[in-house]
């Protein structure tokens, strides 16, 4: 078992854990841009009061890391904080996704109804 692999092990995302690690997934986004790409489609919105604690949480865990941007953006604006994937995030988000795709798979193979569109 190589290394990569027994670091992800036991490493358990919640839902919007998930969600964020999904999103940021080969970008680095800040703040105010994952919570407007969280939010596009999301039934019930979040707002920064779930989105930072999360995030800081994803820190923790070593599955995102960041950096700060520029001093100022063009509008003035404060400081930017961006967020990426670290290697152990991405190996624990492949984890998690290949067994919600085993779970989909055995359920339609079984019949279940309301699985893969049956």
């Amino acid at each position: 078992m190589s290394e990569k692999k027994h670091e992800a092990d036991g490493v358990k995302l919640s839902a919007l854990e998930e969600d964020i690690l999904t999103l940021l997934r080969g970008l680095e986004m800040y703040g105010l841009e994952i919570l407007d790409g969280l939010n596009d489609a999301r039934p019930i919105p979040i707002g920064f009061g779930s989105l930072y604690p999360t995030l800081n949480r994803l820190e923790k865990k070593g599955l995102v890391s960041w950096k700060w941007g520029d001093e100022q953006d063009e509008t003035g604006g404060a400081r930017r904080k961006y967020y990426k994937v670290t290697g152990l995030g991405a190996n624990v988000l492949r984890e998690v996704q290949e067994y919600r795709e085993k779970l989909a798979n055995r359920g339609a193979a079984q019949g279940q109804p309301g699985l893969q569109g049956t």
